[in-house]
């Protein structure tokens, strides 16, 4: 048959299905019902031992789940029926004649359980020819072992509404016209799939299951993001068994970001993982103390002190969270463990121990127990020997009581009052007690004395970690990380991205904490701006041999005024004719809260714009007015960049803002400078 029978066909057999799911699931939802009705009913009437309740709350969790199953592929089967597939390869087996074709789409169809799919999912393994190989010899891993043959061909669809626009038959690995296709197309206010045109080194990483930690350099539009969500996805798919979506969590920068980036698991046929900033895990973990700042108060800051000040305050943020600071804090705890303890006789009742003989069992019998945790342990200790001297065991009182008196004898157990010590005993000044506060460049410091005083709390209900923006992250941030997660992880950033002034190479330093289970991995290509807007922002950064794909487009504008009002003037200007056009997203970027401000309150009342501040949850269509450091990660399809310093006169932390904001440019980049 040809391509337009054989979708015709798949779309009749998804209609099919469709209907036989939704009878089914009529079914399930009858019988969740009566079994409901049936436990209120003989809820009284169970046996003394529990036995027949557990039985029908076993077999109403199976109805649930079954129930659950049939709700997502019922799901994505709906999303198919727009198109249910987006290429197609023909492969030839080694050693056999007729060669076999697969088509390629977001998940599995098979009318029929057993079958072989009508559509096989972007992840299984002979999918991966389509990403990895041209034309000619080509290979897959399956679970059997590596299957060996010949490509013969490639076909490349694009398929909306169940009708097929246009099919290109290709040998290369993502026809460069697709591609354009897509990459041409206009933002919307979420982040894309990539599903049908992941390149090869993309997929790379996405398939990569030997090594337990990736970390990914990555150029700006090179699809980090992107590419780690679909490496979720994939594992995801793969293992069904021992993975699932609530044990996989991104430390993502913002809400912002974490709404943009929400739809593309489900897109993929799979639920939602967890999201948090590392920020707000901080908050939560020191907030019975003080609130926290977090970065974005630290960048403002930054940004509007006087620049003396400003660099003297950002050497003080970097100090404390350098490695040498690590060394300080533990050189510190080796000290509390003389100076924190006042032993001295236990008495009650028939329990008595010599001073000397708690010092012996606190550094002699559990020296590897945390400090602030070792005490308790010791006081288990001698409960447990008066029990077995008694041959009765202790209440629960009196074993409080035991652990109570012990624990007295800790100078202090609160580590906030101990990391004041530290600051004051070091010659720095403390966190004053009337702050509102904890200051930023203490706040994760003192996350790791409390790992030190009280050992790490593990995550292990987390069984991946994705953590973004790592270019923004310290030594002493990544070392914390290290101690709360064991599981495998996805780290990426781009070290030309970086929000605070320098370009730390992030890369080495999680080498260097995570060791040989790190691997390095590079993204080199930008796919997301046209050429000139990518050549316009590289020689911004001062960044060479950096590969872009070629799309053309518009060179960007500079454009002066000699005031700010002529500035919003000249950029509502801009804003209404490109209104006429067809952008779907527009950014105004600032660098500072307070001149985004001020542009919203000059542009308010003669454009449609919305504000985007650190408590927005969620980005609008149209047109945004933000700072340039919660722009990161989004993509618009147009960007102007105010309040800019001219060219000649950009120092190097003011090269990063630009080229940071420039970057956000899909399609169209204005630069707006005050020259009076």
């Amino acid at each position: 048959m040809n391509q337009e029978q054989y979708l015709s066909h798949v779309l009749g057999k998804l209609e099919t299905a469709i209907a036989e799911l939704e009878g089914k699931m009529e079914f399930r939802r009858s019988e969740i019902a009566k079994m409901q009705e049936y436990y209120w009913e003989s809820y009284n009437e169970y046996d003394e031992f529990g036995y027949e309740k557990f039985d029908n709350d076993r077999l109403l969790k199976e109805e649930l789940d079954s129930h659950g199953e049939l709700i997502k592929t019922y799901a994505r089967y709906q999303k198919m029926k727009d198109s249910p597939y987006f290429a197609a390869i023909t492969f030839r087996y080694e050693d056999e004649d007729d060669p076999d074709t697969y088509y390629i789409g977001i998940g599995d169809f098979s009318p029929t359980k057993g079958d072989v799919p009508l559509v096989c999912d972007w992840r299984a393994p002979i999918s991966g020819l389509f990403y990895d190989y041209e034309v000619g010899k080509a290979a897959f891993k399956a679970p059997m072992g590596e299957i060996f043959g010949e490509l013969l061909r490639k076909h490349q669809y694009k398929i909306k509404n169940g009708k097929l626009l246009y099919m290109i038959d290709s040998d290369i690995v993502i026809n460069d016209e697709v591609l354009q296709k897509e990459l041409s197309m206009n933002a919307n206010a979420r982040l894309k799939s990539i599903v049908t045109t992941i390149q090869k080194e993309q997929n790379a990483i996405i398939r990569n299951e030997q090594d337990k930690i990736l970390v990914i350099q990555g150029c700006a539009g090179s699809g980090k993001t992107s590419v780690a969500l679909h490496r979720v996805a994939y594992l995801l798919y793969h293992h069904r068994n021992q993975l699932n979506a609530k044990q996989v969590l991104i430390l993502s920068p913002n809400p912002v970001f974490s709404e943009y980036i929400s739809h593309i698991l489900p897109e993929l046929g799979e639920e939602n993982i967890l999201e948090m900033s590392f920020d707000l895990y901080a908050y939560k973990e020191l907030k019975k103390y003080k609130d926290t700042e977090d970065r974005y108060v630290y960048l403002e800051r930054l940004l509007t002190l006087p620049e003396e000040e400003a660099w003297e305050y950002q050497a003080k943020v970097a100090e404390k969270q350098s490695k040498d600071y690590v060394l300080e804090l533990n050189e510190f705890v080796l000290f509390l463990e003389d100076s924190l303890m006042n032993f001295r006789d236990f008495n009650y009742k028939k329990i008595h121990r010599t001073a000397q003989e708690l010092r012996t069992l606190f550094y002699d019998k559990f020296p590897d127990i945390p400090i602030l945790e070792r005490m308790k342990t010791v006081a288990e200790y001698v409960i447990d020997e008066e029990e077995t001297l008694s041959g009765k065991e202790l209440d629960i009182l009196e074993r409080e009581i035991v652990v109570d008196k012990l624990e007295q004898m800790y100078e202090s157990k609160d580590f906030y009052k101990l990391y004041n010590r530290f600051l004051s005993e070091s010659g720095r000044e403390p966190i004053k007690e009337t702050a509102k506060a904890i200051p930023y460049e203490d706040v994760y410091a003192l996350l790791y004395l409390r790992h030190l005083l009280h050992g790490s709390i593990k995550r292990s209900a987390i069984k991946h970690l994705i953590v973004d923006e790592m270019q923004d992250y310290s030594y002493m941030q990544f070392l914390v990380l290290s101690k709360m997660f064991s599981c495998p992880m996805t780290i990426l950033g781009d070290r030309e991205q970086q929000a605070a002034p320098g370009k730390l190479d992030t890369q080495t330093l999680c080498k260097e904490i995570f060791g040989k289970e790190a691997k390095l991995l590079t993204l080199k290509k930008s796919y997301r701006s046209t050429s000139e807007i990518t050549r316009f922002a590289n020689r911004i950064a001062g960044i060479e041999n950096e590969e872009a794909f070629e799309r053309p487009g518009k060179e960007p504008e500079w454009i002066m005024s000699k005031n700010e009002s002529e500035m919003q003037e000249k950029i509502i200007e801009k804003l209404i004719n490109e209104q006429n056009g067809a952008f779907e997203t527009t950014a105004i970027l600032t660098t500072t809260e307070e001149q985004a401000e001020r542009l919203y309150v000059a542009l308010k009342d003669r454009l449609d714009v919305h504000m985007l501040s650190p408590n927005s949850n969620k980005m609008e269509k149209g047109i945004i007015i933000t700072t340039f450091y919660l722009a990161k990660g989004l993509e618009f399809d147009s960007v102007h960049i105010a309040y800019a310093p001219e060219e000649e006169n950009l120092t190097q932390y003011q090269r990063q803002i630009l080229y940071i904001g420039a970057t956000r440019a899909l399609h169209e980049l204005r630069v707006y400078s005050i020259v009076p």
